[in-house]
């Protein structure tokens, strides 16, 4: 019984790429794919970004699979300058200006051996409307290969009497094995930062809001001589905040995820409470920080994702795992999916530094 219904689930998502096109690219740990959440992300915080994720999905059903690698940069960004009021702390200008990021992504999904690869740019800039505000607005273009090898796959047509016949034909006709195709997005960002914090006293508070539409141009994708299987726009609504406990090492946080594409819908939201160790040894000439986060998403009828972060100065490390909870749980046993992300900027999550 189990294992039909896991040939009964690969066989709805290859019926997916046949009606509705393809499933798009999905990590659990959204905040570190930015360029595929909101191409008005890019570079938003930072100078240099790179990030490296992998996710390991249905671990009981063979192949679900994502890698995805992206890299940000931002152009012009002015030296250190002094902080009015402070003496000999010195903090990088407010992040604004041009952006541009590159991000690819290869999946892997079941017996059918759906295979994605996926290589998207984006271009944002962003504007200061405040000392503490930022505006953002970013363009995508991408470039994506599809590719099916159905020969593993059983059709309720191979099912005779409950036992299934391997010399029963499918009845199913692939024109073809590999699409190609190009896919455009587009969105906007808010994000407030209160830049006037010192770790000894934790009082920052740092907000984002955003939207974005993927696949503008709703490109057609079928392994079978069909119109029929358009890719329809994606429209994301997502937020996130963080706000430290004043005079403690704590600092509070959510996530919101709201996704939207052919009356499907996905809701995603997440709590975090980070630990800030200390300040760090000035020896160097830089505050390099360190801390320690945990918390939890919650995606609406399907997986409760518990999660850490661990940060050191430019560096971070974070950690996921999706327990299924939806109807899947029958075959997988509530075990949904690992994922891991690693990341590299160029600037702390420490603001002041001596410029020495």
């Amino acid at each position: 019984m189990i294992n039909k219904l896991k040939y009964l689930l690969i066989i709805a998502i290859a019926v997916q790429f046949k009606i509705a096109g393809a499933q798009d690219i999905h990590f659990s740990q959204y905040y570190y794919s930015p360029i595929s959440l909101n191409p008005a992300l890019t570079a938003v915080n930072k100078n240099i970004q790179a990030t490296f994720q992998f996710k390991q999905q249905w671990g009981v059903v063979k192949g679900y699979s994502t890698e995805g690698a992206s890299f940000e940069f931002k152009f012009n960004q002015e030296k250190w300058k002094k902080r009015k009021n402070l003496t000999n702390i010195y903090q990088k200008k407010e992040m604004k200006g041009l952006a541009i990021g590159i991000c690819a992504f290869a999946d892997n999904a079941g017996n059918s051996s759906i295979k994605q690869t996926i290589v998207n740019l984006s271009l944002a800039y962003h504007i200061l409307i405040s000392r503490s505000s930022t505006l953002s607005a970013g363009l995508l273009g991408g470039y994506n290969q599809l590719s099916i090898s159905p020969e593993q796959l059983r059709w309720n047509n191979q099912y005779i009497l409950g036992n299934y016949s391997a010399v029963t034909p499918s009845g199913e006709v692939f024109s073809n094995h590999s699409v190609s195709y190009t896919d455009f997005g587009a969105g906007i960002l808010y994000s407030y930062g209160d830049l006037d914090s010192r770790l000894s006293s934790n009082d920052q508070k740092h907000f984002d809001l955003g939207f974005s539409v993927s696949h503008v141009n709703q490109p057609v994708i079928s392994f079978y001589d069909s119109s029929d299987g358009k890719l329809f726009r994606k429209y994301t609504f997502h937020a996130s905040s963080m706000t430290g406990i004043q005079n403690s090492n704590f600092v509070v946080g959510g996530n919101f995820l709201f996704m939207y594409q052919n009356q499907m819908k996905e809701i995603t939201p997440g709590i975090l409470v980070k630990y800030r160790f200390n300040e760090g040894s000035n020896y160097t000439g830089y505050k390099k920080g360190a801390s320690f986060t945990a918390g939890c998403y919650y995606r609406a009828k399907d997986s409760f994702i518990p999660y850490i972060l661990v940060e050191m100065d430019k560096y971070s490390l974070g950690m996921s795992y999706d327990v299924n909870t939806s109807e899947l749980t029958t075959t997988t046993s509530g075990r949904g999916g690992f994922e891991i992300s690693l990341r590299f900027n160029t600037r702390s999550a420490y603001v002041y530094q001596n410029n020495k």
